[in-house]
């Protein structure tokens, strides 16, 4: 098994998409507090702050996780429990901030600032950005089982080849 270093990471698609997301979120939360108009209606306010805010949480929570399994010099990426749950994460996060996206939006109370308005976007582009790391994600711990694949194919070619010959 290869080391994998932590610097590599950092600057992979993954890892790169997790922070953008987890600012990305943040921004959201600000900004719909800062400009929100529908405190009448504290369940509209829930429904959009509290998925944001589990959202990054939880990308928090997946970015720390991937350092310590490089601390331990394991590679996320390549790790399919990490992936398995790095993908569910990534499509639970999006189906829950466009719900709450569209809900927040469709109450006219909620959405009547341009502050708002790009908070509630920020909230659509980050479910595309979790749709796009689930995508990246899993596919490169598919290209990596696949390459593994192609050097064991080539070692076995090898073996045989050294069989014969002696």
């Amino acid at each position: 098994m290869e080391i994998y270093r932590s610097s590599t990471f950092m600057v992979s698609a993954p890892a790169f998409l997790k922070v953008t997301e987890m600012v990305m979120l943040v921004m959201a939360i600000v900004m719909f507090v800062l400009s929100n108009k529908c405190s009448s209606n504290g369940s509209y306010v829930t429904l959009y702050v509290l998925p944001c805010a589990v959202c990054a949480s939880v990308t928090l929570v997946t970015y720390v996780t991937a350092l310590l399994m490089l601390t331990g010099g394991r590679n996320p990426l390549v790790t399919s429990t990490w992936v398995k749950g790095e993908v569910y994460f990534n499509v639970a996060g999006m189906v829950v901030m466009v719900v709450g996206s569209i809900i927040t939006l469709t109450n006219k109370a909620c959405s009547d600032t341009p502050l708002t308005i790009t908070s509630i976007a920020l909230g659509f582009i980050s479910a595309v950005l979790f749709v796009c790391s689930a995508a990246i994600t899993y596919l490169k711990m598919v290209h990596y089982q696949e390459k593994m694949k192609a050097q064991n194919v080539q070692l076995q070619k090898n073996r045989i080849t050294l069989s014969v010959i002696t």
